[in-house]
């Protein structure tokens, strides 16, 4: 895999959404870990304005990040993954439901309202 997007001079790490990082979250494969690592600051940089894109592959990226374009190419399914995982809204999904909750529906249903034949 060849690109033309410049790697950063340090290695990419997103502590707080991924204390153990890319490759132990369970989230990335390992190739999509390597690129975010190798990758990460440019993108963001990037992504951010902050540094100008140098060739047809960065302003790609650039349009993509800005939603004018798809993702086409491993490294910007790999941000768009990363993105998605860390700034997007997390589900959390419990088992069962407290007794407190279920409290607060008694109340306001009761048999009386309705006819029962």
């Amino acid at each position: 895999m060849s690109t033309t997007i410049r790697p950063s001079t340090k290695p990419f790490i997103d502590r707080q959404k991924f204390p153990y990082g890319f490759k132990k979250s369970g989230d990335f494969s390992i190739s999509e870990a390597n690129l975010l690592t190798t990758y990460g600051l440019t993108l963001l940089s990037l992504e951010r304005g902050d540094l100008d894109p140098e060739n047809a592959e960065e302003m790609h990226f650039v349009d993509f990040t800005k939603g004018k374009a798809e993702a086409s190419s491993s490294i910007e399914k790999a941000w768009s993954k990363y993105v998605q995982l860390a700034r997007g809204k997390k589900h959390f999904y419990t088992l069962h439901s407290s007794a407190s909750n279920q409290a607060d529906y008694d109340d306001s249903y009761s048999d009386d309202e309705f006819d029962v034949a």
